[in-house]
This record gives C-alpha cells, sequence and structure tokens, in this order.
C-alpha cells in the first residue's frame, strides 16, 4: 500500500485505541497523532536495505512497541497501532501483471527512457513479495493479491473505516463538551 493509505489506517486505529479514554485523547492528541504517523511509516525504513525484511514482520514491531511503550506508556498504543496497521495494510501485494505501474508512470513521465528507469526502481527497489508474517519463526513471505479492482475495494475500505472512525469520535466528543 502507500504511505497515505499507511498514515490514515494508522490514525484511524491509534483513533480507536483511545476511544474508551476521551480525556487521555483530548489532554495527549498532538503527540499521540505524531507517533501514530511515525509508527505507521517506520517500517519502511528497511527500503534503505531489504524492503518488506524484519521490519514488516508483525512480533517484531510489537516487541519493539512494547519496548518503547514501558520507557514511555502513552506511546505505546500509537506504536502498536501504526506498526501492526502498516504490516497488516502490507499483506496485500498489487498484480502489475498487466503493467498498470507502468501505464501511470507514462502518464507522469514522457522521456521513454527515464519512464523505464523510474519503472525498473519500482518494480525491483519498492515491490515485495509479501511480509515475513511468522519471523522469527519462519522467513516465509506472505501476501494477498490484489488485482486493480480488488486494490481499490481495500483502498475505498481504508477510506470508510476512517470515515466511520472520524464520525464516532465527533459523536463522542460532543457528549464531553
Amino acid at each position: 500500500m502507500d504511505w497515505i493509505s499507511h498514515i490514515i489506517f494508522g490514525l484511524t486505529i491509534a483513533r480507536l485505541g483511545f476511544m474508551n479514554r476521551p480525556q487521555e485523547w483530548e489532554k495527549y492528541r498532538t503527540i499521540i497523532i505524531l507517533v501514530a504517523i511515525a509508527a505507521s511509516l517506520f517500517p519502511d525504513l528497511d527500503i534503505l536495505g531489504t524492503h518488506r525484511s524484519e521490519l514488516h514482520a508483525p512480533v517484531v514491531l510489537a516487541a519493539l512497541a512494547g519496548i518503547i511503550g514501558l520507557a514511555y506508556p502513552l506511546s505505546f498504543r500509537p506504536l502498536l497501532s501504526g506498526f501492526l496497521s502498516h504490516s497488516l495494510l502490507d499483506i496485500f501485494l498489487f498484480d502489475n501483471s498487466k503493467d498498470t505501474i507502468r501505464q501511470i508512470i507514462d502518464i507522469a513521465i514522457t522521456n521513454d527512457t527515464t519512464a523505464s528507469e523510474v519503472n525498473e526502481v519500482v518494480i525491483t527497489g519498492v515491490a515485495a513479495n509479501g511480509i515475513m508474517l511468522l519471523y522469527p519463526i519462519s522467513r516465509t513471505m506472505y501476501s494477498i493479491v490484489l488485482t486493480e479492482t480488488t486494490y481499490a475495494i481495500v483502498a475505498m475500505l481504508v477510506l470508510c473505516i476512517a470515515a466511520v472512525t472520524v464520525y464516532l469520535t465527533r459523536r463522542d466528543r460532543d457528549k464531553y463538551q
């Protein structure tokens, strides 16, 4: 999934984690949001090495959230929300068999050589075979492959979950004012 989906979904899950703690949310909202955004993007730091390696493994991310949460308890929920929502979205892979990525690149870049180079970087550098769902027990990559249609459905589902969360949050906020 893309970074915008990671942020939206991470923030949504973090907000849901504080639904029963409205006073804590109101008092620390800014720091919670910043931590959730950072945690939602953190696993992609592995793009500097091997993309979707150990930094995408749910067990590793949960342990990291736990360790940091021991030192900074307020950070635990937004860290766990951001980390695990990232893994959940990245288990979905885009089926590029129709060369859709290249078609999108061709719209933005008119120079064929440059477009080919960008396509190669995206396909080899960013694309992955899933996530190591059971790491450290297994290094096997797991994934659910999506077509253009199913990818759009998953993206819309993420947006709908976010919209419902905003609605519930506003409704609950009105109760406390």
